[in-house]
């Protein structure tokens, strides 16, 4: 069954769609409980009837048997003026997904991480040209393997700082499950590079000796680099970063339902299900009773050989009384819902503020919002840039502008920020790997459902 919703109201794809909103929301005691009100598409200044078309890829992937659910969510100044969502948390499992359901985000962590270090430099507890070996001293004399290549090695010829690694440029990389290639990233896999499992200092201490693919500030490499800098917020705060997380966004943003590990029945109950490609050792699930689905994606749960391969051996969302967990991944670990992840985003559209609660101020969310270093990117990229934190798109036609702000997640998530309006907008299904991420395509539509004069 597909659900768009209304007015709080559970209506058919064909009737008023509706999205959420951003920027700077003003007392609501429904914020206060991690919700955002929501109001028509119309008073938003979008078409609701362009709106309605929205789902219609995923519900394609969904009746096809690819995914097993889907939320989209958009708001506006702290208001959802579009949602819809359809499927269960785990097929066969009766729990509807909608704007709580609590998705594994992957990377869409590294935003949030990004947030805290700002905190932190705005506290004057570190800065932007802080080098790592002032936190994690094992980092102090490392070495480079250009390209990735263990056959040539050569010395650092400078330290890497907080700057390099929340913009990607670090000469740290990820293995060949993520995006890494080469000699360190096969060695990435095959210790496992970040673990769970393992405490933070157990995770650096492996880390860094281990060469760099590229000279710190040289190279954008899609990287770890954010768990590190969760090692970081360790060091600093005496926390981990999931209890500062807590501390400075999720807890004053009434973020209930975003955490590294969840209480027992959150994942019994409340938790997207992570499924992933068919195998001859891990067959699809096929038909369930009353779904009317062929289903195409293969449970992940139990399969060893996958979990060590892509998620480590500790997986996401465990239980918080699981005694194997000790780390919380800055790069991708955290769980959270569709609704809580608008609350961030809007905060962050809102000048690092919403609804009275300041996070961090205006002159961080505009460093996070702007290219702080000159480098070539990845083919891929296209003509987008990084800034520190967050991808920027720039405007196809003309690429002095910017489009929007955005990230995604290894397991289908995805997020944007409009500059335009300041709306945001967030796509979460749960497979791996992720092939079919809309959100892009989504905002884009958006657009073209903007209202003008």
């Amino acid at each position: 069954m597909l659900n768009i919703t209304i007015f709080g109201s559970v209506l058919s794809r064909n009737k008023l769609v509706q999205f959420l909103s951003i920027l700077f929301f003003f007392g609501s005691s429904a914020f206060v409980r991690g919700e955002l009100p929501m109001i028509s598409p119309e008073e938003a200044g979008y078409d609701s009837k362009k709106l309605a078309a929205i789902s219609e890829g995923f519900d394609a992937l969904y009746e096809d048997g690819l995914i097993p659910n889907y939320v989209i969510a958009v708001a506006k100044k702290g208001k959802i003026f579009y949602s819809a969502y359809r499927g269960e948390s785990r097929v066969g499992s009766g729990n509807q997904v909608d704007l709580n359901t609590i998705y594994p985000m992957a990377s869409m962590t590294k935003p949030l991480v990004s947030a805290a270090i700002f905190r932190l430099v705005e506290e004057g507890k570190l800065n932007l040209n802080s080098e790592l070996r002032e936190f994690l001293p094992q980092f102090g004399d490392m070495f480079v393997a250009p390209g990735g290549s263990l056959q040539q090695l050569e010395e650092a010829n400078r330290q890497v700082t907080i700057l390099h690694l929340l913009t990607h440029t670090s000469g740290l990389t990820y293995g060949e499950y993520v995006t890494g290639s080469g000699d360190v990233a096969k060695l990435y896999d095959e210790l496992v590079i970040i673990d769970r499992c393992k405490s933070a200092d157990e995770n650096m201490e492996i880390l860094s000796q281990i060469p760099l693919i590229a000279q710190p500030g040289a190279e954008w490499n899609y990287s770890v680099g954010l768990d590190v800098l969760g090692a970081v917020i360790e060091v600093v705060t005496g926390m981990t970063m999931g209890e500062y997380l807590k501390e400075i966004i999720l807890d004053p943003l009434g973020m209930t339902n975003s955490a590294f590990t969840l209480p027992e029945d959150q994942l019994a109950n409340n938790w997207a299900q992570i499924y992933g490609l068919p195998t001859p050792n891990n067959p699809a699930i096929g038909q369930i009773d009353g779904s009317g689905i062929d289903w195409k994606i293969a449970e992940i749960d139990g399969n060893e050989k996958i979990e060590r391969e892509t998620f480590s051996l500790c997986p996401y969302g465990m239980a918080d009384t699981d005694p194997r967990y000790k780390f919380d991944s800055g790069g991708g670990g955290i769980s959270t819902s569709s609704m809580d992840y608008l609350i961030f985003m809007s905060m962050i559209a809102g000048g690092g503020e919403l609804n009275g609660v300041r996070v961090i101020q205006p002159d961080s969310v505009n460093t996070m919002f702007t290219e702080q270093v000159e480098v070539t990117y990845p083919a891929q990229f296209g003509n987008n840039i990084f800034g520190a934190g967050f991808g920027i798109n720039l405007d196809v036609d003309d690429p002095s502008k910017i489009d929007f702000y955005r990230w995604g997640g290894a397991f289908n998530t995805g997020f944007w920020i409009d500059p335009e309006d300041g709306s945001v907008g967030v796509v979460a299904t749960s497979h791996w790997p992720g092939r079919y991420n809309r959100s892009n395509a989504i905002e884009q539509m958006l657009d073209e459902a903007r209202i003008t004069d």
